[in-house]
């Protein structure tokens, strides 16, 4: 062709449009490799039994030739059928340079094969999440640990035993972790190896009141490094043994962000009384939820008022609120002095406006 390559690649480069780079991708030669990439730059999402069926008989197909170029996978599958993961995964094998990957079997229990299989082929994978069923939490470990490159990993898991204690530490380059599951078994295995120097991201979900103490006891075994922490609680029990716990001072000197979901839909309490353990004097952005009036509990909001409008927050510059339409102006004049410093942004549930 006259046409010059770089001048398609740039064009294509730019294209947003699937079907429009499909028909770049059989114009020639030339332009096939440029189209492909970017036809398979998204995450391919599959889910359902069905989906997954026919995308592993793609896979199969002698004259596939997708597998170099699928770089992000994500599956989804129903509790129908939960042992159809285990059909799956050696195809995926097949994915050489498959660097993200999310599985959700929430009912799936991995065989022994499909463990070795995990082990052995896919080295490459940079970003994880995981929603299944393992046998014991050394199972999890051993298998999220056994990905070098491992930077970031979303573990929802379960186990049905934790008898064996996990020996394996996380890789050195995970810097983003984002667990929720059996945290008491899960933060134990974390806390007996020295935390990843690059870990800068933290999110425990689903806090149960008998994981409050090994919770207060992870975050600060990774203080120093961690710039963003996000805590939900499970249920008000959690959360009201959290407001009556004593906490020490933890010095969290690069913290940034900071997100905490209670259950009671009221977590200015919640705030204050994380707040008053935190030393955190770059801290830019603070997000919560109220979903209730804000007048039974006006002391809680002109503590956190005072609170964050202290010396020690100047880095301060978004306080985000999840919550209804119809309490914004109330919550607006318990923050006064945030209002006026343009801090406020109000986030409506799904649906609501």
């Amino acid at each position: 062709m006259n046409f010059p390559a770089e001048v398609a690649e740039l064009i294509m480069d730019r294209c947003q449009h699937i079907s429009t780079l499909a028909s770049c991708s059989l114009v020639c030669r030339a332009w096939h490799p440029r189209a492909k990439f970017w036809l398979f730059a998204a995450p391919i999402k599959v889910v359902g039994v069905p989906d997954i069926e026919a995308f592993v008989t793609t896979l199969q197909h002698p004259l596939c030739t997708l597998h170099p170029y699928i770089h992000s996978l994500s599956i989804r599958q129903s509790s129908s059928n939960p042992s159809l993961l285990n059909h799956v995964i050696p195809v995926l094998a097949r994915l050489s340079n498959l660097t993200s990957l999310e599985i959700v079997a929430e009912n799936a229990l991995l065989s022994d094969e499909s463990r070795t299989i995990f082990r052995s082929n896919f080295r490459a994978i940079r970003h994880l999440l995981l929603r299944m069923t393992f046998s014991t939490c050394a199972d999890a470990a051993d298998l999220v640990s056994s990905f070098p490159l491992l930077e970031s990993l979303h573990l929802y898991a379960r186990w049905i035993g934790s008898a064996s204690s996990p020996a394996s530490s996380l890789p050195v380059g995970l810097h983003t972790l984002d667990i929720d599951g059996f945290l008491k078994d899960a933060l134990g295995w974390l806390l007996s190896y020295p935390p990843s120097p690059a870990l800068s991201s933290v999110q425990l979900r689903e806090v149960v009141a008998r994981e409050l103490e090994i919770v207060i006891q992870y975050v600060r075994f990774v203080a120093a490094t961690l710039k963003s922490f996000k805590l939900s609680f499970l249920d008000v029990r959690a959360e009201s043994e959290f407001l009556g716990s004593r906490l020490d001072v933890i010095r969290t000197p690069e913290l940034r962000v900071l997100e905490i979901t209670g259950r009671d839909c009221n977590d200015a309490a919640l705030i204050v009384h994380m707040l008053s353990s935190l030393e955190a004097p770059l801290l830019e952005e603070l997000s919560f939820t109220n979903l209730i009036s804000v007048n039974p509990r006006q002391f809680a909001w002109a503590q956190l008022e005072h609170r964050l409008c202290s010396p020690a927050y100047v880095h301060l510059r978004k306080v985000t609120i999840t919550t209804l339409p119809h309490l914004r102006p109330g919550i607006r004049s318990q923050l006064q002095r945030l209002h006026d410093r343009d801090l406020l942004d109000f986030v409506f549930p799904q649906g609501l406006r």
